[in-house]
């Protein structure tokens, strides 16, 4: 289950950056944050959260709103890539176990499901 979890904050982040960056803002880039790799983005205290409280959270992709052309438009754009980001992960896990991988019943299946179920966690508390 822990790299379903990685994966989908990564993705997360990674998505608030990548906007950021193609609305005019470097910051996430030139820190290095522009990355699927989940060790740019872990926080530690959010990790061990997560290994012994059951929840957690990565590090925030530093995000320069003055930088933006638009800035309260573009914060907008930036805030919502990443539960849309979980969204789009939770339908293709959603995909591959309707269409895909029917008829498993093993560990593929678990992590598809807990792929879904995650990410859909993940897009609503990001909502809150």
């Amino acid at each position: 289950m822990i790299p379903v979890v990685l994966f989908s904050l990564t993705v997360h982040e990674y998505s608030h950056g990548r906007i950021a960056f193609l609305l005019g803002d470097n910051t996430a880039k030139s820190l290095g944050r522009l990355s699927f790799n989940p060790l740019k983005h872990l926080d530690p205290i959010g990790t061990l959260f997560f290994y012994f409280m059951g929840f957690g959270w990565a590090k925030p992709v530093p995000v320069d709103p003055r930088n933006f052309e638009h800035p309260r438009r573009d914060m907008m754009y930036v805030a919502i890539a990443g539960p849309l980001s979980n969204v789009t992960l939770a339908v293709i896990c959603s995909f591959f176990i309707r269409f895909i991988v029917p008829d498993i019943n093993g560990i593929l299946f678990t992590l598809l499901c807990f792929g879904v179920y995650i990410n859909v966690a993940l897009a609503i508390f990001n909502l809150l």
